[in-house]
């Protein structure tokens, strides 16, 4: 956790917005509020600015975040601007399409008795020109950022080689594409539908998915069979990802994925106690910590409710997205399902359990479609809904000032906030790296994933415990947890293994409520809500982790051990993952 914040527009820099065709603007004046976030439907928006003289509807516009500059933070002589002057001036300025509001709540849940001055002031959401943006962000008295796409961290190189970044003006292309089918079959027989199928050459990545029947058809534009180099395979559940190297030919080839039942003998009949648990020694704590009472928000893409292990436990959240009343409850990417089955999965004697299988989880969806003003909006909802812990797993681009004081009255609230460091390999996120944020990285185990597994082509030499080939090189990386090869809820009713820094911070999370539940020193009636609760938990999970064998800043403080960071009298006994392929490794 180290600082690093700033505006996304600067006087003189180019500080262009991502477009939003159907945000065309609007007028309708967005009155004042100290509960909810107010916030206008762009296409609203869009029919409103056509009604009003004047209001243009030009393209080529960003979208912005505006806000009045805290007092503190004005150079010495320059007064500060009110909140409802700065607003009013937007909505008379015909340049300006306002969106929406963001007005965090002062009055609700946490907010009513965290510090009297809150860091994040009330924000408008608008659009308007390039130029305009960057005279307002001239004036002191303002602060205006781009109002960033939200989206998950981007992801190293896969495969036998460095993915060829293409650039389309040099891009050589074949007058008639080839196609190549694939079918897609388990070990069990099955054709695998639904399968996230990479076909990667020197012309880049091809991408398509299987229908019903296992196949997939995929347009070679720039490649041929010959010169593909990698084939990557990711079933969205109950297999294991597989990764070939040349594997096509001519006409269609048949690959087979491993099925987790091969592995894992009666899964999921049987309930599964994963390396994870293990690494963190989570399955010698007693069976009564179960995290009841602590309230968690997972903001990321929704949770799929409709799964067997999740339907009883998920039953708050928001769709910040606008796309609806109640779809939170779908997750079209599956990455929120797996972080909330590694939290909070019911113990229902099948398949997994979660860490603090009684706590409530709320699901605040913000990808796809989200941007910060949603993720603002989001954290004034942990806020005033009295959230214990905060899972942040998206990311954007651009430090954000904004962001960065709303993360601090979440904190000055006592929320944990929790963020995945980044499938970077290279720089821990801009979030991560906020001082309220508790950064993770994520850990990878030799023997815990099959040979055909991607991560086995990039393991180290030696056996055990190794930072995972995305995680970030730091610096910022607070500690880490399990993150490849993690079983865990998937889309539908079956399991999947995961695998990046979010499936890590989900550990974490998870350890995290049962700290807040059942520590002497931090159970609700011991700590009021405020910021020494949170910090002391960060101390707890920091002072209790064991560091690697050979240490690498890749790690920062280590893993939590879960009987340490709870006060649990337990022998330091080595550490042994249940490998399935080559015989146990020792942990430490």
């Amino acid at each position: 956790m180290s600082e690093r914040v700033g505006n996304g527009v600067q006087p003189g820099i180019d500080g262009r917005g991502a477009q939003d065709p159907d945000a065309a603007g609007g007028t309708s004046k967005q009155p004042p509020t100290t509960g909810a976030p107010v916030r206008m439907d762009s296409r609203r928006a869009a029919r409103a600015s056509q009604e009003v003289p004047g209001r243009s509807t030009r393209t080529g516009r960003g979208r912005y975040l505006v806000a009045p500059r805290p007092l503190s933070l004005l150079p010495g002589g320059i007064p500060p601007i009110e909140t409802s002057a700065l607003f009013a001036l937007l909505e008379e300025d015909p340049d300006v399409e306002p969106v929406a509001q963001v007005r965090p709540s002062r009055s609700r849940g946490l907010g009513a008795i965290a510090e009297l001055h809150p860091a994040c002031p009330p924000v408008a959401v608008v659009m308007m020109p390039e130029e305009r943006a960057r005279a307002l962000a001239a004036n002191p008295q303002v602060v205006v950022e781009v109002d960033q796409p939200l989206s998950y961290t981007p992801a190293p190189s896969v495969g036998l080689g460095p993915v060829p970044v293409i650039d389309p003006m040099l891009a050589v292309t074949l007058e008639e594409p080839e196609q190549l089918t694939l079918r897609i079959k388990g070990s069990d027989g099955k054709s695998v539908a639904g399968a996230h199928v990479w076909a990667i050459g020197i012309g880049g990545p091809v991408h398509g998915v299987t229908g019903s029947d296992g196949r997939v058809t995929l347009t070679l534009a720039g490649d041929t069979t010959e010169t593909l180099q990698t084939l990557y395979i990711r079933p969205v559940a109950g297999y294991w990802p597989t990764l070939t190297g040349h594997p096509c030919s001519a006409g269609e080839d048949t690959v087979e994925v491993q099925a987790l039942s091969d592995t894992f003998q009666g899964f999921p009949g049987k309930a599964l106690t994963g390396w994870g648990t293990q690494a963190m020694r989570l399955h010698q704590i007693p069976p009564t910590y179960r995290g009841h009472g602590i309230r968690i928000a997972l903001l990321d893409s929704g949770v799929n409710t409709a799964h067997p292990d999740l339907k009883e436990i998920v039953r708050h959240g928001h769709d910040f997205t606008g796309a609806g009343s109640g779809t939170w409850g779908v997750d079209v990417t599956g990455h929120g399902t797996w972080c909330a089955g590694i939290i909070g999965a019911a113990d229902n004697r099948t398949g997994i359990t979660g860490i603090a299988a009684e706590a409530e989880l709320h699901a605040l969806k913000l990808f796809p479609g989200g941007h910060l003003s949603d993720l603002l909006e989001a954290l004034d909802y942990c806020i005033t809904h009295g959230i214990d812990i905060a899972q942040l797993s998206l990311s954007y681009s651009t430090p954000s000032q904004l962001i960065a004081w709303m993360a601090a009255d979440a904190h000055r609230a006592g929320i944990t906030v929790i963020a995945p460091a980044g499938d970077t390999a290279g720089p821990v996120t801009h979030l991560a790296t906020l001082p309220e944020v508790l950064a993770v990285g994520a850990l990878a185990h030799t023997g815990s994933y099959p040979a055909s597994s991607p991560l086995a082509a990039v393991q180290p030499p030696w056996p055990g415990p190794y930072p995972a080939p995305f995680t970030p090189t730091g610096p910022g990386v607070d500690l880490v947890a399990p993150g490849a090869a993690v079983i865990t809820t998937a889309l539908g009713d079956g399991y999947t293994p995961t695998d990046g820094t979010a499936i890590a911070a989900a550990h974490v999370t998870g350890l995290s409520a049962l700290l807040l539940a059942h520590h002497d020193h931090l159970r609700a009636e011991a700590l009021p809500r405020t910021r020494a609760r949170a910090d002391r938990l960060y101390t707890l999970l920091r002072t209790a982790c064991r560091p690697l064998r050979n240490a690498d800043p890749r790690t920062g403080a280590g893993i939590a051990d879960a009987p340490t960071a709870l006060g649990i009298l337990a022998s330091w006994q080595d550490y042994r993952v249940e490998q399935v392929y080559p015989a146990p490794h020792q942990w430490l």
